[in-house]
């Protein structure tokens, strides 16, 4: 796509231009904000201004149009998130963010995007802050623009290495650091690179500046068709002090290089551009795995071989344990339930349309969906901002899945900013007329101590929505992650590639292909580390557990293709956890999005959150935070049933015990949803299920064509109870 550069001068906003251009997107224009006439500097919370008065020239160094506006307004809006998280369905205050000097940057890309309507992307040289990146990707989204941000969450020191193996050369024009002097200005990055990491070492400086310990002014880089020249400059002291030395470089007389780069042409074509510096520039593109993600594609190929090694003598079995005659169908008209546990939890399940809203069009039905979910919440004094996390279930699959880009664009109309996390698979289902098209199931945060809906101080959102190296973009309506109440909700994680979101090259589905499932164990190892990276981005707490994980699986074309698939998620599940007995769950569903062969779908919990207190006894609250870390492990319990072998009313009662919600996977092949109801609901559900009793669970049916739990791969079962405890 053609990008327009948001350009500060610094080492960042260039280099990560120069990753556009390797990863094929081409920059036709470059844009900036600066302070008012006769400011050197402007104290903004959003914007770099040090070295304003070079942009021009480094645009022209770049040949590429330059776009400049006045910073006007002030960080009006200082909070985590930025915009209203009322959806378009409802009616939405934007004032809020009047003056704000963010609705500056709106100005200046639709400034942008007037003058050059071929535009699509913004590059974005962000690399940890989340506040400026939150704003850049509002405005982006108000505009139809998409950000990019390859340095987002890149280990800084490898960055720094990066760029001056590149041939960045920027200098340093501020300085507002433990340990930096005036006599680092104007010094290089190359020359400065001994002096960051020792003083990373001793005062914990980040080595790129994140902490805003010094910025620079780029003079020369891969994409300059000259040098650029600081003629003249003046030192400005602000703070003296030896230790927290402030003090910048004014840009007073800067011009380009009479002489030409050599081997650069001062004009080349775009593909031109790129070929050369991919051939001759040493640009940091970190490998698709981390070192720890590929020890997980290890321990998931090699439980495929051994799994492999079984599959001879239980194929018949297996085949058996399949064969048998499809159940006589019992329909179970789904009943919206909820139930509010006594921390602040609501658990809200079978939310389906009302017959009469079924043979609508689809985007009537979601809409149906969606007003039964606001009354069930509204019953418990909630509404859609307390929503922490929705699953969204489309039957049947062949017809929905084609039809979800409609279903999305309705859903999308009752969020605003830092939307609920989201997981959407197909699941089997009835294809008669009249049968729904769309369920949803969800939690919300409902706590009469939390913070008022528009406040982010307990509810923090993970809602990235540029395009990176780090994990894949959620340019849909839903969030990352959302942790409110010591829980990480996370949304469902297929493998996309976060460069491109596009897959990576898929198994092919032939039973005897061990290439094929290498690939599976590549998908798998590629989604696991999305959600663990976005984990680490989310969670205030180092001692973050997961509390549940489920591993959605497509269709496979074979039983021994599904065990081998089921092994090799186990294995890289445990080579994360480390932990045999973590509780794990593979569900075969109809269809996954975007035709991916695995989702991962987690929820993480923060044990620290659990602590009470204080504690002057050291051997009392390290025993206190023992037994909280190990605790949400057995928050979920899953019980596995197959049809003869346990009995199902018992498994019911014990599952209702203490629960708060209880998610009930069978197999319609061999149980009907009408018996399965009968047998855990047993009729008694009622009001209380549908208003939210503190005694009654909310209740979830689910229909799969295969699952299996911990424990062996081979072991396949008709039924598997999740038992979420209160």
């Amino acid at each position: 796509m053609k990008v327009v550069g948001l350009l500060s001068g610094g080492k960042d906003s260039v280099y990560n231009l120069v990753h556009c251009v390797v990863q094929g997107h081409e920059p036709v224009a470059v844009a900036s904000l600066g302070p008012p006439e006769g400011k050197d500097e402007l104290d903004s919370y959003m914007y770099q201004t040090v070295g304003h008065s070079g942009l021009r020239v480094l645009a022209q160094a770049l040949d590429l149009p330059f776009f400049v506006r006045t910073i006007n307004g002030t960080a009006v809006n200082q909070r985590g998130e930025y915009g209203s998280r009322k959806g378009k369905a409802k009616e939405v205050d934007t004032t809020a963010e009047r003056g704000d000097e963010t609705e500056d940057l709106y100005e200046l890309l639709k400034s942008v995007k007037d003058a050059m309507p071929e535009v699509q992307g913004v590059s974005v040289g962000a690399i940890l802050s989340n506040y400026q990146r939150v704003r850049v990707e509002h405005v982006c989204a108000r505009l139809g623009l998409t950000p990019l941000a390859y340095l987002w969450e890149r280990s800084q020191p490898e960055l720094l290495a990066e760029m001056i193996a590149a041939g960045m050369e920027s200098v340093l024009v501020k300085v507002a650091g433990a340990g930096l002097q005036v006599k680092h200005l104007g010094q290089t990055l190359a020359q400065m690179q001994p002096t960051l990491h020792k003083l990373n070492a001793m005062y914990d400086l980040h080595v790129c500046g994140e902490g805003g310990e010094y910025e620079t002014f780029t003079v020369d880089c891969p994409l300059f068709k000259r040098r650029v020249l600081l003629d003249k400059t003046t030192t400005v002291v602000s703070d003296s002090s030896p230790f927290s030395t402030v003090a910048h470089l004014h840009l007073d007389t800067v011009s380009l290089s009479p002489d030409p780069k050599p081997d650069v042409p001062e004009h080349e074509s775009f593909v031109e551009l790129r070929a050369r510096v991919q051939s001759t520039v040493d640009v940091g593109v970190p490998p698709l795995l981390d070192d720890e993600a590929r020890e997980w594609e290890e321990a998931a190929r090699m439980a495929h071989d051994r799994c492999c090694e079984a599959d001879d003598a239980l194929e018949s079995s297996a085949s058996a344990s399949t064969s048998r005659e499809p159940a006589a169908e019992t329909r179970y008209d789904s009943v919206p339930r909820a139930r509010r546990t006594e921390d602040g939890w609501l658990y809200l399940s079978e939310i389906v349309a009302p017959p009469t809203g079924r043979n609508a069009e689809i985007e009537q039905e979601v809409q149906a969906c969606f007003q039964e979910l606001e009354v069930l919440l509204a019953a418990n004094e909630a509404s859609l901002l307390d929503l922490a996390h929705l699953t969204v279930y489309l039957s049947p699959s062949a017809e929905t899945m084609a039809l979800f880009p409609r279903i999305n664009a309705v859903y999308a109309t009752y969020f605003g900013t830092s939307p609920p996390t989201r997981a959407c698979v197909a699941v089997p289902g009835p294809q008669e007329a009249g049968a729904q098209r769309v369920k949803l199931e969800g939690v919300a945060r409902v706590s009469q101590e939390a913070a008022a809906p528009d406040s982010d101080s307990e509810r923090k959102a993970l809602h990235i929505q540029s395009m990176s190296y780090w994990a894949p973009a959620n340019i849909g309506p839903y969030s990352q992650s959302i942790n409110t109440g010591g829980k990480t909700h996370i949304a469902g994680q297929i493998p996309l590639i976060p460069a491109s979101l596009t897959l990576p090259p898929g198994p092919v589905e032939t039973p005897q292909s061990s290439v094929a499932e290498s690939a599976f164990s590549f998908h798998a190892a590629l989604a696991l580390q999305h959600l663990t990276r976005i984990v680490a981005c989310s969670s205030p707490s180092e001692s973050a557990r997961p509390e549940s994980i489920l591993a959605w699986l497509a269709p496979c074309p074979s039983e021994a293709i599904w065990r081998r698939r089921v092994a090799a998620c186990r294995a890289a599940w445990t080579a994360y956890t480390g932990d045999e007995s973590a509780p794990f769950l593979a569900v075969e569903a109809a269809a996954l999005p975007r035709g991916a062969a695995v989702e991962w779908q987690a929820t993480w919990t923060s044990p620290a959150s659990a602590v009470d207190g204080d504690s002057d006894d050291e051997e009392e609250s390290a025993a206190r935070k023992t037994l909280v870390t190990k605790e949400p492990m057995k928050a979920i319990r899953i019980f596995g049933y197959r049809l003869g072998e346990a009995s199902l009313p018992s498994a019911a009662a014990e599952a209702r015990a203490d629960a708060a919600c209880v998610k009930i996977f069978y197999r319609p092949q061999v149980i009907s949803s009408g018996q399965v109801a009968t047998l855990f609901d047993g009729g008694n559900g009622g009001d209380d299920a549908r208003n939210g009793s503190h005694a009654y669970p909310a209740l979830s049916f689910v229909p799969a064509t295969r699952l299996a739990t911990s424990g062996s791969a081979h072991k396949q079962f008709d039924v598997v109870v999740v038992v979420q405890h209160a």
